[in-house]
């Protein structure tokens, strides 16, 4: 008895000696982290920890987490300079009608504001300061404290999780003929009773542990995840409305997309690059997937979700986007094709992206965006796609020192 288990110690020991000893892999581009020498051990482990955090939503639903009277408010900015608070709307239609718009309170009464507008008859139309997004809060909307608003963009919350209005009011520049420019006027309105997710507590734990198993752990590693945290959930829904261009004016039906973002500090330097998708299918199938690389929480993490015709949601829990694969020079794809699963179905999907348009969040380049426009067909069925490339602007290397990592 005590030779087996002299025995079964000295196959530990040496297994650990063996395993101590290897070397991890080297992270892809120096910044994509791989599965190391510890994934093994790392990943049930911070599985475990993610469903114990997560008990009370298990028990209780978002219902019994969220109060979402006060969730879809405007949100009281922190004292951190880099304090934020954000929503975003799209919406696309079959004939190639599409509608990319948003607004991120900061302090100081800045709102980084865009608004796209991309219309068969009049082409790409976009908020005249872009690709600078730095815009003043409307001072009565400042007092208020109830709505996004900032030269002529205005979203406001009117029933959660139900209504919001969508507004434009003033003057927008032809991309293709940028001396060329309109008088616009919407007027719109997102509804929905589809089920909203939070990426808090709706995201599969077994995708986030994977993820965050990849990286090599420390104690700052763990507490710049905690000082980079920010909430934010999703939407899908329906908006509807008006376009007034030139005193034209033209009905507005579109499947929808809304979201909201929050928290202590939103730092743009710690984000490597994303890549998003929203997909509005024929089928009125309906899926956001996104790709992350923000090294100092996750180098590489996939998340989003699939809206059926039927209402039913299914979160995504994997996908073989990778994000080195597809314009990490800085040059995004003309088309790309990936797969993704969620629970009980496997998706194929290619993407053909007809217009792009950048812009620079904030009034300074640290961050560059790409709002792509695009058809798409999953698994067979047609579809239109907003999409959303995101690059550091701030170094062409791949040095984590850059992430402050």
């Amino acid at each position: 008895m005590l030779m087996d288990i002299l025995a079964a110690a000295l196959v530990l020991f040496l297994t650990y000696v063996y395993i101590h000893n290897k070397k991890d892999p080297k992270p892809i581009f120096g910044v994509y982290s791989r599965p190391g020498k510890w994934f093994f051990i790392k990943y049930p482990a911070f599985l475990t920890l993610m469903v114990l955090r997560r008990l009370k939503y298990y028990l209780v639903g978002k219902d019994g987490l969220y109060d979402i009277k006060e969730l879809e408010k405007t949100q009281p900015l922190s004292e951190h300079p880099l304090a934020f608070d954000a929503v975003f709307f799209h919406g696309a239609t079959l004939n190639g009608t599409y509608l990319c718009a948003g607004g991120e309170r900061r302090r100081n009464g800045v709102v980084n504001g865009l608004f796209y507008l991309l219309h068969p008859e009049f082409g790409m139309l976009k908020s005249p300061k872009l690709p600078n997004t730095k815009l003043v809060m409307d001072p009565e909307a400042a007092k208020e404290g109830k709505k996004w608003s900032a030269e002529g963009i205005t979203f406001t919350p009117v029933e959660p999780m139900r209504r919001w209005n969508i507004s434009y009011n003033g003057k927008m520049r032809s991309h293709e003929s940028p001396e060329t420019v309109f008088e616009v006027v919407i007027q719109a309105t997102f509804t929905s009773t589809l089920p909203w997710v939070s990426f808090d507590v709706d995201l599969p734990a077994k995708t986030m542990a994977r993820a965050i198993a990849r990286e090599p752990w420390s104690r700052k590693k763990f507490e710049l995840m905690k000082e980079a945290h920010q909430s934010h959930y999703e939407q899908m829904g329906d908006i509807v409305g008006t376009i007034k261009v030139n005193g034209k004016e033209l009905p507005l039906k579109m499947d929808g997309f809304r979201d909201h973002s929050f928290g202590f500090k939103r730092d743009w330097t710690l984000m490597h690059r994303y890549i998003f998708h929203m997909f509005y299918l024929e089928n009125q199938t309906r899926i956001t997937l996104g790709v992350i690389s923000q090294p100092c929480t996750a180098s590489q993490v996939e998340m989003g979700y699939v809206v059926f015709p039927n209402g039913k949601l299914e979160m995504i829990e994997s996908c073989d986007l990778q994000l080195w694969q597809h314009g990490e020079s800085g040059r995004p794809s003309d088309q790309i094709s990936f797969s993704f699963n969620t629970k009980s179905n496997i998706f194929e999907c290619m993407v053909t992206y007809n217009k792009t348009a950048s812009h620079f969040v904030g009034g300074n380049e640290v961050v560059k965006m790409y709002e792509r426009f695009a058809d798409c067909n999953v698994n067979g069925v047609k579809g239109k796609s907003i999409s959303e490339w995101c690059y550091n602007n701030v170094s062409g290397n791949f040095d984590l020192n850059q992430y402050k990592c």
